[in-house]
C-alpha cells in the first residue's frame, strides 16, 4: 500500500495530472515498496528513502506528456519533477526524486552525469539502491498489463529470486535482464524471476 504522506499525496496528483497510463506506474509503485520491504536488511534505509522512492515510482513516466525523439520521456520525466512546485520538498529531495526518474532506463548514474557526480557519497549509494529498484519494479510490469504479483522474495549467494504469480514471466524476464544492472551493482546479487503456482 502506497504511504499516505504529504509528499506521496503531492506525486500522486501530479501524476494523475500528466500520467497516460497510471495502472501501470501505481503497479510498479507497489513493487518498488514491496523490493524495498524485503531488501531492507541490504539497504538499510529508512521511511524518508522510501517516500522518495515512491514519489520516484509515481512520476517516473510522467515525460511521456512531453517526450520528442531528442528529449526521451525518462529525462523528462527528471525535468518536469525538477521544475513542479512541490510544498513539502527540499531541492535536495525534489533533485533526488528526479534522478530516480532519469535512471528508471537507459543509462545507469556516471561519473559523465552532473546532476549525479555532485550527490554527496552517501546519496549516491542511497540512489544505487533505489533506482535499482525502480528499475527492476518496471520490468516487472514491462508488458504494462499488471500481470504479475510478488508472492516472496529469497537472497541466495549472488542472486535475489523474486518469487512471482501471473503470466508474462519471459516479458518480465528480459526486462529484468536489460535493466537490473544497477540493482546487481548496488545489492551485490543479481534479480531472477521464480515462478510460484
Amino acid at each position: 500500500m502506497i504511504p499516505n504522506t504529504p509528499i506521496t499525496r503531492q506525486a500522486t496528483a501530479l501524476m494523475e495530472r500528466l500520467e497516460r497510463e497510471p495502472q501501470h506506474v501505481r503497479h510498479v509503485t507497489f513493487w518498488s515498496i514491496f523490493l524495498f520491504e524485503k531488501l531492507a536488511s541490504l539497504h538499510q534505509l529508512s521511511k524518508q528513502e522510501l517516500e522518495l522512492l515512491v514519489a520516484g515510482s509515481l512520476l517516473h513516466d510522467i515525460g511521456w506528456s512531453t517526450a520528442t525523439e531528442e528529449r526521451p520521456h525518462h529525462k523528462e520525466s527528471a525535468r518536469l519533477i525538477r521544475e513542479h512546485t512541490w510544498k513539502d520538498l527540499s531541492h535536495s529531495q525534489t533533485d533526488f526524486i528526479a534522478l530516480l526518474a532519469r535512471y528508471h532506463r537507459k543509462s545507469i548514474p556516471s561519473p559523465t552525469h552532473r546532476r549525479y557526480v555532485n550527490l554527496p557519497k552517501k546519496r549516491k549509494s542511497h540512489l544505487h539502491f533505489l533506482a535499482g529498484i525502480l528499475r527492476v519494479a518496471d520490468a516487472l510490469d514491462r508488458s504494462h498489463c499488471q500481470s504479475l504479483h510478488p508472492a516472496d522474495l529469497e537472497i541466495r549467494p549472488g542472486v535475489c529470486l523474486i518469487h512471482i504469480t501471473g503470466t508474462d514471466t519471459g516479458e518480465a524476464q528480459f526486462g529484468i535482464e536489460r535493466k537490473g544492472d544497477l540493482f546487481q551493482q548496488a545489492f551485490g546479487h543479481q534479480p531472477f524471476l521464480k515462478p510460484v503456482s
